[in-house]
């Protein structure tokens, strides 16, 4: 409905413009009303992220990328640019923890190295990451292989492996695991402020919106349907 009433709010500038109305009537033209939280983010059930990561094939070097890259994301929770601007000095080994100095909200993030990301990471460093003295983990594995030069990348990988691993989603890519990784903390009753962290949200309204598939909670305090059962 927004779209249509934006074209033809254009195409009746077009007619003044031109002469053909001798008023404007694009203020005629009412605007749709969209409040910021009234759609639910596309998201996936935990079994079909477990599906995905296990479908991926790790006996070739892409493979064992991949598996990683998608483990960042929907385990982790980084986001796409994250994950293609890694470097191996990000990753605290010893200490457990990845910490990402050039994240969206231009401050330091600090998250856990979970032990099945940094088993993936290991793996593809020590024996699938070409031998190239760049600072960046993820590489290309096509001529000429050097860094993966934007998120996009990380995108066409995630959507190539959900291909595969034959998930119909209507849309999303990266984003789509960590939108499915903050609903699956949510139901699991982990608190917003938590989620924010994780996801590294500069604002807590930017994770309200997961407050809607929290369906335990809201039905916790709906109230009684008028004139039903008392």
């Amino acid at each position: 409905r927004g779209h249509l009433c934006c074209e033809i709010r254009t195409f009746l500038r077009y007619l003044h413009t031109s002469g053909a109305l001798q008023d404007d009537l694009t203020r005629a033209v009412p605007r749709v009303a969209h409040p910021r939280l009234a759609s639910l983010p596309p998201r996936l059930a935990w079994p079909q992220v477990r599906m995905l990561i296990d479908s991926i094939d790790t006996s070739r070097p892409e493979g064992l990328r991949d598996k990683a890259i998608v483990l960042l994301l929907a385990t982790v929770g980084l986001r796409a640019h994250e994950v293609q601007g890694l470097e191996l000095g990000d990753i605290a080994w010893r200490a457990g923890e990845i910490r990402l100095p050039r994240t969206k909200t231009r401050r330091e993030r600090i998250v856990p190295l979970l032990q099945e990301v940094g088993a993936a990471l290991a793996d593809y460093v020590l024996h699938g990451r070409p031998p190239l003295d760049v600072p960046q983990v993820m590489l290309r594995h096509i001529a000429p292989p050097g860094p993966i030069t934007s998120s996009n990348g990380i995108v066409c990988i995630v959507r190539r492996h959900l291909r595969r691993a034959r998930i119909s989603v209507p849309r999303g890519g990266a984003h789509l695991l960590r939108h499915s990784l903050a609903t699956r903390m949510v139901n699991a009753g982990v608190p917003i402020k938590s989620v924010a962290d994780v996801l590294g949200h500069a604002s807590i309204n930017t994770t309200a919106i997961y407050t809607k598939v929290d369906t335990i909670t809201l039905a916790a305090v709906a109230l009684p349907f008028p004139g039903g059962a008392r």
